[in-house]
């Protein structure tokens, strides 16, 4: 017992240090040890280059004059983040006003820069940088609740090296660049990085755009976002030549396939920007809009998406128009009960509020919008003709396993669900896969081997598919490699498709795409993505939507295969852990449903067992 407890003792000592409490106060020292409130240290730029793994920095509110970029030093861990948080209910200002140099806006002079893995900042307003409030440039890092005004570029900067930035329940305001007139000064910009998700964020009155994902090659989601009133001129006497954009969301541009991508916009809000609403802005992919409202835009319109993309198509589902320039969507686009294809008009009266002014209402301590003025804000009157005039959508691509919700016989438009009776949760296409190597998810353990081998040159005509492969049963693909070109001129490109049905056909990894008719050896595409179709049977193929053709050869697809076990020699595999179901989608069945299901038995000596089963009354 006492060996028990010393090595507990030590244990929770090892903790102790690696995971401090520390603090910062406008009226403490850096001669402070940081350990309470009373002996905080004084200067953002000390704390967080002295923050390690495992601590968390309490921040009190008040001003803290920051002479230079506040950078993250040390990286956390997925165990042991760094958390810099306000006290609840405070307001720290981090005011970067000393280098706000009108007209000589440089990158030396960001408010904070954090480029280490695994921080968590929370609740602190940067005023004032010389250049972006905050860049994100590290792996798995949250900036939550934040603040960004008046400062010299973008807001919020996603930079090169960012992985799975999330940047939540965060405003950016009146952001401008004065040397390039406007034409820089976002709220948020994801030009760069990969996994970037923004969710429940404001950006208003900034000289640019209110999002800019221009040239970004890796999509973005955003969120439950609001853009609005971006591209007035609020600098008339430093920039007289103003050449700002203004337009809500900017979903893309930057030349070809490889500097754009396949954006998701869901549940946001665009209104009063002085240009576009939701804007395509040239993006070569298809872009996303479900359930936005948008509203007395200007420019081309609340929603514009005027080009057909190169790849896949735009999807525009649930989304509601008023006011403005209304929209302007290019032929062969995927619309579904909008608005507009509803033929719907509207009034005033048919919105609680449209006292725009109300949407710069403070937060709440959480940093939620929950105001009844924010609230009131563009929701459904019971005359709305947009009640229960949508489609249920049970997909969202880039916010996988989830399903939207909806009150009454069916979701509404817009961005805002009236409550008219009780809520339908829908069933998601793919169940959560469990964070655990015990318990590893909702899809049956396989064997990766080759399902495709095509040694041979095969042509694909521009327009044009290739040949169908398979059916393969029960498999995902993993990656495909082959070699690559094009014929007779530059530019060729192709998609690797997927089909459950051999009917309807699903894109599934980048283009392969070459620029010169030299052959690209070795191309290699991903095709391993969790919401790649799946199943009891799977075709794939190449198609090829550009305008010159195309020469493949020496293809190599991988797939794990699950294999599906006849008979069992039980002994060598008990006892018994857990049992899991699944049909043939690879959907984990968890109630007791009858019929034909996969059943996978895993054992306490690591052994597992797929078996196709007839299921009736378990």
């Amino acid at each position: 017992m006492k060996k028990l407890f010393l090595l507990l003792s030590i244990l929770f000592l090892i903790t102790s240090i690696s995971a401090r409490q520390l603090y910062l106060s406008p009226t403490g020292s850096d001669a402070n040890n940081g350990l309470s409130l009373q002996t905080a240290w004084l200067s953002p730029n000390y704390a967080y280059n002295t923050l390690v793994a495992g601590d968390t920095l309490w921040v009190k509110g008040g001003i803290y004059t920051v002479y230079s970029t506040v950078k993250s030093k040390n990286a956390g861990t997925k165990s042991q983040p760094i958390k810099v948080f306000a006290l609840k209910g405070e307001n720290p200002v981090f005011d970067c006003s000393s280098f706000r140099h009108y007209g000589s806006e440089s990158s030396t002079y960001r408010g904070m820069d954090l480029r280490q893995s695994w921080w968590h900042v929370r609740g602190i307003k940067v005023y004032k940088a010389g250049h972006n409030g905050i860049i994100i440039a590290g792996e798995n890092i949250i900036v939550e609740g934040c603040t960004i005004q008046e400062c010299g570029h973008d807001g919020i900067s996603i930079g090169a090296g960012s992985l799975n930035a999330l940047v939540v329940n965060c405003d950016s305001y009146r952001n401008a660049e004065v040397v390039g007139k406007g034409e820089n000064g976002d709220g948020f910009a994801a030009k760069e990085g990969s996994g970037t998700i923004f969710r429940g964020c404001r950006a208003w009155e900034n000289c640019d755009d209110g999002w800019d994902v221009y040239g970004g090659s890796q999509p973005v989601l955003i969120d439950s976002c609001w853009s609005f009133g971006n591209g007035v001129n609020y600098w008339p006497d430093l920039i007289p030549d103003y050449q700002g954009d203004g337009n809500g969301f900017k979903l893309g541009g930057g030349g070809g396939v490889d500097g754009n991508a396949p954006n998701v916009v869901l549940h946001s809000i665009a209104f009063n920007n002085v240009s576009k609403g939701f804007d395509q802005n040239h993006n070569a992919w298809g872009v996303t809009c479900i359930n936005c409202t948008g509203y007395n835009n200007n420019g081309m319109g609340n929603f514009a998406f005027q080009e057909a993309p190169a790849q896949g198509k735009h999807l525009m589902i649930n989304n509601l128009s008023y006011a403005g320039t209304g929209q302007n969507i290019a032929t062969g686009s995927t619309e579904t009960t909008n608005s507009w294809n509803l033929g719907l008009s509207f009034t005033d009266d048919m919105f609680e509020s449209l006292i725009v002014a109300d949407a710069k209402t403070d937060r709440d301590e959480n940093y939620r919008l929950t105001d009844p003025k924010l609230k009131s804000l563009f929701k459904l009157k019971s005359t709305n003709p947009a009640i229960d005039k949508g489609t249920a959508q049970t997909f969202i691509r880039l916010k996988p396993y989830y399903a939207i919700p909806f009150s009454g016989a069916k979701p509404d438009l817009g961005a805002k669900e009236l409550v008219t009776g009780a809520w339908t949760f829908p069933t998601p296409d793919e169940t959560q896969p469990e964070d655990s190597t015990v318990n590893p998810g909702n899809r049956p353990v396989g064997i990766k081997q080759v399902i495709v081998n095509v040694v041979t040159q095969f042509t694909i005509s521009a327009g044009a598919k290739s040949t169908v492969w398979g059916p393969f049963s029960l498999v995902s693909a993993e990656s495909a490699v082959f070699d690559f070109q094009a014929v007779g001129s530059s530019s060729g490109a192709a998609i690797i498709e997927f089909s459950k049905d051999n009917s309807n056909w699903e894109q599934v990894g980048t283009q392969a795409k070459n620029g010169s008719t030299s052959w690209v050896i070795g191309k290699i595409i991903d095709l391993s993505a969790d919401t790649a179709p799946w199943g009891s049977t799977i075709y794939i193929r190449f198609n090829n939507n550009s305008t010159k053709d195309v020469n493949i050869k020496n293809l190599i697809i991988t797939g794990t295969i699950y294999t599906i076990n006849s008979t069992i020699d039980i002994e060598n595999y008990s006892p018994l852990l857990y049992e899991k179901y699944y049909n043939f989608n690879g959907q984990e069945i968890t109630n007791k449903t009858e019929g034909l299901f996969i059943r996978k038995s895993v054992f306490e000596n690591g052994k597992i067992i797929i078996q196709k089963i007839s299921r009736k009354n378990i």
